[in-house]
């Protein structure tokens, strides 16, 4: 390694744009970054949370600690050593992390496989066939989600039903939740926002979507119209989990989630993260009977893909989500409270 140096304003830049690719709860994208000159900071935007979705913003923290890893990831592959330090002042909750860079090094072949992960890694909401080599994934898998602190579990066949059952539960609720309705359409749906939101070319069409295995109920989408109609689906389905519903075990399994989900896409295995049965408590609760676990967070199906990509998702422009040369955003501008609950 050799001697520590800062990194110039394009490499925090594109730093930040690649860790802005994480995925988060209908793609709302609740993250802030500044930048100091020494520390590239990282806080929740509460105007970007969902509310009568993820009432108590598991998910939202879930998807900062998703990007956090990621501009770990993305620096990694540009050559750049990052420390982060969670949750670093104890007066502002809202600020997640802090990353410090550390020194320059030759990027590893794993460093740069997962940094170009980032780019091509996406949800994919349609029926899976079988992951191929699964146990030795599923061992690297657990492994990574250990350094975390995060617990990964895999689904046997028989529970896939149980979790079929759940899932239909949690829209029946939904179902007669307007709040939740218009926040999934104003998401999700014919009012799709620019640069953020899901677009109707990654929303499986009412047919594809009968087949998934406990799929999120989402309004009808283009994604699998040329399906085969004997197409099944055969992912296998892990839960992550942590050992308490703190905010800093949330934010770590996030971290355990991105290194899961671009570690799978380097593999050449499609991803598509289940929340939706973890989101409300009755729900949640079944989940957590079905699998003997008591802080289950996310669930995400792993297999082969059965249609080409969608076109990428959007992402907010980087001067929405980024602030250069200050310490902390202002007053009104997107600071939160949120993780402290």
């Amino acid at each position: 390694m050799v001697a520590t140096t800062r990194p110039d304003v394009q490499t925090v830049r594109e730093i930040v744009a690649r860790a802005c690719r994480a995925p988060s709860l209908h793609n709302s994208q609740p993250w802030r970054w500044t930048w100091n000159g020494e520390f590239l900071r990282l806080y929740v935007d509460d105007r970007r949370l969902l509310p009568y979705t993820d009432a108590f913003h598991r998910q939202g923290i879930i998807a900062c600690g998703a990007a956090l890893d990621h501009a770990q990831v993305a620096g990694a592959a540009s050559g750049w050593e990052m420390q982060a330090s969670v949750f670093p002042d104890p007066l502002d909750r809202a600020h997640l992390a802090s990353l410090s860079f550390r020194g320059r090094h030759a990027p590893l072949e794993a460093d740069e496989l997962l940094g170009a992960a980032i780019e091509t890694r996406y949800t994919d909401r349609l029926p899976f066939t079988a992951p191929f080599q699964w146990i030795g994934l599923e061992v690297v898998l657990r492994t990574l989600c250990r350094n975390f602190g995060t617990h990964l579990q895999v689904l046997d066949r028989s529970q896939h039903r149980d979790l079929d059952r759940i899932s239909d539960t949690a829209a029946a609720l939904r179902r007669a939740d307007p709040r939740y309705q218009d926040e999934l359409h104003g998401w999700a749906g014919d009012t799709w926002r620019p640069y953020a939101g899901i677009p109707v070319s990654a929303r499986a069409t009412a047919q594809a979507a009968e087949k998934v295995v406990a799929g999120r109920m989402f309004p009808v989408g283009a994604a699998g119209a040329h399906l085969q109609p004997s197409t099944e689906d055969r992912a296998a389905i892990v839960v992550l989990s942590s050992d308490n519903d703190t905010v800093e075990s949330v934010l770590e399994c996030g971290r355990a989630l991105s290194q899961l989900l671009l570690e799978c896409t380097v593999e050449a295995m499609a991803t598509c993260t289940l929340t939706h049965v973890t989101e409300t408590p009755s729900v949640r609760a079944m989940v957590s009977d079905l699998l003997g676990l008591d802080y289950p967070q996310v669930l995400v199906r792993i297999g082969q893909a059965t249609a080409a990509p969608p076109p990428r998702t959007p992402r907010l422009p980087l001067e929405s989500v980024f602030d250069l040369g200050h310490d902390s955003p202002g007053p009104g501008d997107g600071r939160s409270s949120a993780a402290a609950t």
